[in-house]
């Protein structure tokens, strides 16, 4: 065993150690779920997942109901069936695009206003699925949920026509080039025509028995709120009306096309931006059966898969986050929400992780993880038992151990670094690390350009590092720090052998974070590469030159540091390439046709545009000579 193993061993059973010590991970590990049989029927588990294919939407109600004993379950239908391309405007606004697969009722039963300015076509295929999922919950015994972004943004033209409606701007300036509005929630008209939109939708499917929403962000807004991304705004004759008052009236205005409907249903505003002392002015002024995730926590409860934090990764189970997730539920919680939904409903967690997280979490309704019985390093334990079989749960729990390690480093170091809008939404993972953007031919940056984020096509270009309006850094040797504990963790899951009982989930566990560390470590190169540039610009602004030509042994520090990050580049490209050809494609959120890749989704040739990048930097490779020197010896 080599002098590295042998380390990294020490560490993590030194680690382990000092778990066991301290008494866990948590001290005075509660219990999850109590022995009384009225309190779990009164909880409620709705299940979050951006599914359109019918039979894989069939495939998650049959894992849902093993949740049937312990409460109502309910799955959300309110996916759409196609992306509103008619909502994006011409040019690059990327902001749009956050919301292109916003759902809202009006994207299925739209009021007589709103009719006229949507696809009718576009409105029938939503609509279409929406039964047709409902059917399906249905036959399983099953309730149905609506996610919403309200109130979400309207069209130019609807506006014209009803100018009194008009409410906030809600769109960023820093990701658009076209203001969008949203209609003002005070307006009786608009409180009218939710109500009308919300009845028809319960009138049609009334297994919707919850109804929840975002406001506040991409899509959505309410008038005068503090944390509008233009600042607050809205129409003067609402300003003297508090957020509070104004959520209020949308969630009445809900709740009245249910009791016109004569359905019933429960309201939750989840995960929305606002100031402090708007939070509390929304949960002051709650109306019945009307919840806030965010501020009345002991009844609502939210747990997720990895596929939210390590899009566009999907397909992995850790053990450990899974155990501190159902660890922080408590019998108070009455409301629980699974997330198996990626980022802005950019494709959808495979079943296979869907299946094994409900069995798990079934595992622990049952059986829970009583204080003074059983701890989290415990519970730990048995599952590493249980997935890697007595030869490798030790190492599957070392290997589970550093992962944490990496976790946390990652949180402390490159908290702002994350792969979908780094190496995605920046097309890092894909666009070729050049010295010189500017050297490349429209050809040349036809597969990455379109999708790069940012309203300036000059800025996308010249600006590696602009992050969704912001100019980021990452700190000096963050990222080869954190790959190297991410690789350990790798390493020790890849030593698991074929009979461990859950070889396969472990070994999805490995090729998962493989991709993920290629997606964090080309953030990384780009990262350095845009320093040495913003070192050399006048140099970069002369244009291509003769460097001077004086002897040098070593030449220009910065293009020897340069051709070092283009080669790692270069590497991680193949090494990527590598993976995706041997099933790793499977493991990665992306596009099924070239129409659908946007700032937010791979491309289906997501291969062949890696291989197109390693060609065009091999093309590009002596660029930076034609403005640093080299050495001459």
């Amino acid at each position: 065993m080599s002098n590295s193993k042998v380390l990294r061993l020490i560490l993590t059973s030194l680690s382990v150690g000092i778990l066991l010590i301290s008494g866990g991970f948590y001290s005075g590990a509660k219990r999850v779920f109590g022995d009384n049989k009225t309190a779990a029927q009164e909880r409620v588990f709705i299940i979050h997942a951006s599914i359109t294919d019918l039979v894989e939407f069939r495939e998650l109600a049959k894992q849902a109901n093993l949740l049937k004993p312990y409460g109502r379950v309910a799955i959300n239908i309110s996916t759409l069936a196609d992306k509103s391309f008619h909502e994006i405007p011409e040019g690059r606004n990327f902001w749009y695009e956050y919301a292109s697969l916003n759902p809202t009722p009006y994207k299925f039963f739209p009021d007589p206003k709103i009719a006229p300015f949507i696809p009718a076509d576009f409105v029938k295929k939503n609509r279409q699925l929406l039964l047709a999922k409902a059917s399906i919950l249905r036959e399983n015994g099953l309730e149905a949920a609506f996610w919403s972004y309200e109130p979400n943004l309207l069209p130019d033209a609807f506006f014209e026509k009803y100018p009194n409606m008009l409410g906030p701007r809600v769109d960023h300036p820093r990701r658009n080039n076209q203001p969008a509005f949203t209609p003002c929630i005070s307006v009786a008209q608009t409180q009218e025509m939710y109500k009308n939109m919300v009845a028809e939708l319960l009138e049609n499917v009334p297994e919707i028995k919850t109804f929840f929403f975002k406001t506040n962000d991409a899509g959505s807004g309410i008038c005068w709120s503090d944390w509008q991304y233009v600042g607050p705004n809205g129409p003067s004759h609402c300003k003297h009306k508090s957020t509070g008052e104004r959520v209020a009236l949308l969630m009445n205005s809900f709740q009245n096309g249910a009791k016109k409907s004569g359905n019933d249903i429960s309201i939750y505003l989840t995960g929305s931006m606002f100031s402090d002392e708007e939070k509390q002015d929304i949960y002051d002024h709650l109306p019945e059966n009307c919840y806030y995730q965010s501020h009345n926590s002991d009844k609502v409860k939210a747990i997720n898969s990895m596929v939210v934090n390590y899009f566009p990764i999907k397909g992995m189970l850790d053990p450990l986050t899974f155990l501190r997730s159902i660890n922080s539920i408590d019998k108070s919680n009455n409301t629980i929400f699974i997330s198996f939904r990626p980022n802005y409903d950019r494709g959808s967690e495979r079943l296979d992780t869907t299946g094994k997280f409900l069995e798990m979490f079934v595992k622990y309704l049952n059986n829970g993880i009583r204080e003074g019985e059983i701890n989290e390093i415990e519970a730990l334990q048995q599952v590493c038992l249980e997935w890697a079989g007595k030869n490798y749960s030790e190492t599957f729990l070392k290997a589970v151990l550093a992962l944490d390690a990496a976790n946390k480093y990652k949180s402390a170091a490159l908290g702002n670094v994350t792969a979908i809008y780094w190496s995605v939404s920046a097309r890092h993972i894909t666009r070729p690390l050049v010295f010189s953007p500017h050297l490349l031919n429209k050809e040349e940056e036809s597969h990455f350009m379109p999708y790069v984020f940012n309203p300036s096509g000059e800025e996308a270009r010249a600006d590696y590092t602009d992050i969704h309006g912001a100019h980021l850094a990452i700190k000096e040797g963050a990222v080869g720090t954190y790959l190297s504990k991410l690789n350990m963790a790798i390493d020790l899951l890849e030593e698991v052998g074929n009979e461990a009982p859950e070889f396969e989930l472990i070994q999805n566990l490995a090729t998962g974070l493989r991709l993920y560390g290629s997606f964090i470590r080309s953030a990384g190169n780009f990262a350095e590469a845009q320093v040495i540039r913003e070192r050399n610009l006048s140099n970069i602004a002369s244009g291509p030159h003769r460097p001077g030509k004086a002897g040098d042994w070593t030449g220009d520090q910065d293009l020897q540091r340069f051709n070092a990050i283009m080669r790692d580049e270069l590497d991680n490209s193949q090494e990527l390439i590598d993976i995706l050809e041997n099933g790793g494609m499977d493991f990665i959120q992306h596009a099924k046709t070239s129409e659908y890749e946007d700032t937010f989704l791979l491309g289906p040739d997501l291969v062949e545009q890696l291989k197109l990048k390693r060609k065009i930097m091999l093309r590009h490779w002596t660029d930076i000579e034609r403005y640093l020197a080299t050495p001459l010896k």
